[in-house]
């Protein structure tokens, strides 16, 4: 009676630790996927404030200096370049200086800014842009340009494109 009475105790202890590891298991396959949902929602948010700081240059018209601003600002961005294209330098345009030498094409009808095609084009430094001798790349501050932004294929702005009409 007594060995019954033993065997019994350990058999309910094992069922009460499986059930307590079973709980376990549960809890944090619940709580797991709430991490991964928080985690992506997070990674969406950081994506869309990183993303947030072109909108004032996506398919909008801005001033000269506007462009000037945005050439000293993302001169030191990796895998990230500006194409200027003035009233007197329509066709070829030139590139702002960057501290990477990334300039890159500007993308066909698709749109996607293809990494591997590095000009290598020297950029033009904000002074050179500034020096109304120069007619080639001189940038007038009070000028209008059309600002366009183009993407790789993860969505990550990689050119901005200024056109002077």
């Amino acid at each position: 009676m007594e060995n019954i009475s033993t065997g019994l105790k350990w058999v309910i202890g094992i069922i009460v630790t499986i059930l307590i590891i079973a709980a376990g298991v549960s809890i944090y396959l619940v709580i797991n996927n709430y991490f991964i949902r928080a985690q992506e929602q997070t990674l969406a948010q950081t994506q869309m404030i990183n993303q947030a700081e072109f909108n004032s240059y996506d398919n909008k018209d801005v001033s000269g200096q506007d462009v000037i601003n945005a050439a000293m600002r993302y001169k030191g961005r990796p895998q990230f370049a500006i194409k200027i294209y003035t009233g007197e330098n329509k066709t070829e345009g030139f590139y702002a200086e960057n501290t990477y030498g990334a300039n890159y094409e500007v993308p066909g009808s698709d749109g996607i800014v293809d990494l591997s095609n590095n000009t290598g084009e020297k950029g033009k430094s904000v002074s050179q842009m500034l020096d109304i001798k120069n007619d080639d790349c001189n940038v007038n501050t009070l000028g209008r340009f059309h600002a366009q932004v183009y993407r790789d294929k993860n969505q990550e702005v990689r050119l901005i494109v200024f056109r002077q009409p």
